[in-house]
């Protein structure tokens, strides 16, 4: 009943957003620095502007607003356009990530052909390794191999798992998986040699900071057990039209401090074997994932500096006199509870 009723609402909110803030669909592209094959490597970020997530069309996510930057209606041969124009971006990299916001194997976004001309493009530019994200409906045993067998560079699949909590997922997140069809997903990955990449949310709503982290740690570490490749903390920002701004709103909901990100990828990477990695969107801002802003901005560049090497130091001497009011918080936390 209770997930019936956050059901309704988040279909509510989509809907009405959906007609006050789709955006023109514009593409972005940007280079960083990322690990891969056990060094620091450029990395490259295409986002392509499809027609938008099949799921969030529906109502979607608690916390996801990336729907509204999608397009009402690009043909195939304009997001082609934009992958071409998005690669003049970001030059020569070693590993190429390819985002749509949505399913890459999601023919409604990115047809059939257009996926193979893509692949066509990468082989050409002598990348290591090709990431693209889907959620599991879409990854099925056919469109892998043929992915496979065109495709020249390592193929890597992010699904957004979030969490290994199923209860967490559907009743504060509303993600429309279970943590079963998950396996099967990663499964045929496995089988027809494709790496994937699991993505886990830190701090969903209706849950205390304390909890998130547990959340957090514990998923991390029963993802690695299932062999998925690599882990990649997403700290929630609060996106507009979602459950999650009117909560904000209301202030019944604060972004994650950025000591928790600290805490968890840290816990995490000292407990498995695979890259953790973490690049907080609108961190250091009230809606990110934030301190008190005076060490925001150190912290932060920490935490990329950690995710792109690997290397702990960069995160385990940080501090700063509000640390201690983010320790006084947890406290209270379980004490209110």
């Amino acid at each position: 009943m209770l997930y019936m009723q956050l059901e309704s609402v988040v279909k509510e909110i989509r809907s009405r957003a959906l007609e006050e803030l789709r955006g023109s669909g514009k593409f972005a592209a940007w280079r960083e620095r990322d690990f891969l094959h056990g060094e620091e490597v450029d990395a490259g970020v295409i986002v392509l502007s499809t027609r938008g997530c099949a799921w969030a069309l529906r109502g979607g996510c608690t916390m996801c607003g990336y729907v509204y930057d999608s397009s009402r209606g690009a043909s195939q041969a304009e997001v082609l356009q934009q992958f071409k124009e998005g690669l003049a971006k970001v030059g020569e990299v070693a590993y190429l990530k390819v985002f749509n916001s949505g399913s890459f194997f999601d023919e409604g976004e990115i047809s059939r052909e257009t996926r193979l001309k893509i692949f066509q493009e990468v082989n050409a530019l002598g990348v290591k390794r090709l990431q693209v994200e889907s959620r599991p409906e879409y990854i099925t045993r056919e469109v892998l191999e043929e992915s496979v067998s065109v495709l020249e560079p390592e193929l890597e699949v992010g699904i957004g798992l979030e969490t290994t909590n199923d209860y967490i997922r559907e009743v504060c997140i509303n993600k429309g998986f279970t943590l079963a069809e998950f396996t099967r997903a990663f499964d045929v990955c496995k089988s027809a040699g494709v790496k994937t990449k699991a993505y886990l949310l830190i701090k969903p709503p209706f849950i205390t900071e304390a909890e998130a982290i547990e959340d957090a740690v514990r998923s991390g570490v029963e993802a690695a057990r299932l062999g998925v490749e690599r882990l990649s903390y997403n700290p929630l920002n609060v996106q507009r039209g979602t459950l999650v701004e009117e909560l904000f709103n209301k202030r019944e909901y604060r972004p994650p401090w950025l000591w928790s990100v600290v805490e968890i990828i840290k816990r995490v990477k000292e407990r498995v074997s695979i890259p953790v990695v973490c690049s907080p969107s609108g961190a250091g801002t009230k809606r990110g994932a934030h301190n008190c802003g005076k060490c925001d901005s150190r912290v932060l560049a920490a935490i990329r500096r950690f995710s792109s090497t690997q290397e702990l130091r960069y995160i385990e001497e940080l501090t700063c006199t509000c640390k201690q009011r983010w320790k006084e918080e947890l406290n209270l936390e379980v004490f209110e509870r």
